[in-house]
């Protein structure tokens, strides 16, 4: 009798039979996946508690009939020439495969490595600017952020996202570049654009906040109850040098008792 194995290779020592199609096969049966014997008795399980299964209905299978075998598997088995060719059609398969992948990974990877280039060909002055706002005491800083998201998934910014770094690249360049003005108890004269207003409520009334900048980017805080004009009007005042102070790394000038001598809406 000619010698028989299973797809593994293991010798079949048993008596084959044979499916419609004269191939000889066994038949393997299948377990139940919807029944266990609890208890010595085999039940339909409900599901598992404490990692064992459980049934509290003491309902019969209705999958197999409590009989534990769910169906057949039929498998199909070879003489050693049959599965010799069998192996080396599949090891040709798989080489197959493994190079069909290989060639997509490696074009993946081409095509990534030729957008990351084109990135940095169109979006390196950009990348610089990100750099330049770069907080290394604070990775979770906001432009740390921007810098690690757009370099980590190159993409070319937006023209929204253009405009706000540069707006706090002249920010930091501005406050960077404020100086003090005069000493306290100067009295000076001052052409301020008021470019924010904080109001003040207390027991004693209203007052504001007047943040301002002079014509030449420093910055000048008034505090009181004068009115200085509203948020983006520039005006001209006479005051007296309060004092100093530094906000973060800005220089401010406070000023006390201004008088406004004309306004201007910008």
């Amino acid at each position: 009798m000619t010698q028989l194995f299973s797809r593994d290779g293991a010798e079949f020592t048993g008596a084959p039979q044979f499916n419609d199609a004269g191939r000889a096969v066994r038949y393997v049966p299948v377990a139940c996946d919807r029944c266990q014997v609890i208890n010595g008795e085999r039940l339909w399980v409900m599901g598992t508690e404490n990692g064992r299964p459980y049934s509290r209905t003491g309902f019969d299978c209705w999958t197999c009939g409590n009989t534990g075998v769910r169906r057949e598997r039929e498998d199909r088995l070879f003489t050693a020439e049959e599965l010799a060719r069998v192996n080396k059609a599949a090891a040709t398969r798989a080489a197959r495969i493994a190079q069909e992948q290989r060639i997509a990974r490696e074009q993946g990877e081409a095509q990534q490595e030729a957008r990351k280039a084109a990135f940095w060909a169109d979006n390196s002055a950009f990348v610089q600017k990100l750099d330049s706002l770069r907080d290394d005491q604070d990775p979770a800083e906001f432009f740390n952020k921007l810098r690690a998201d757009i370099v980590g998934n190159p993409r070319t910014p937006s023209e929204k996202l253009v405009a706000l770094v540069d707006a706090e690249i002249a920010k930091r360049a501005a406050l960077a570049a404020s100086r003090w003005i005069g000493t306290e108890g100067d009295k000076v004269t001052l052409t301020l654009r008021v470019e924010k207003i904080i109001t003040l409520w207390s027991q004693w009334g209203t007052s504001w906040i007047n943040v301002c900048r002079t014509t030449d980017g420093n910055v000048v805080v008034y505090k009181g109850t004068a009115d200085l004009g509203r948020e983006g009007e520039t005006v001209t005042v006479k005051a007296t040098i309060g004092g100093h102070e530094l906000y973060g790394e800005t220089r401010q000038t406070l000023i006390k008792r201004p008088k406004v001598l004309d306004e201007v809406v910008a």
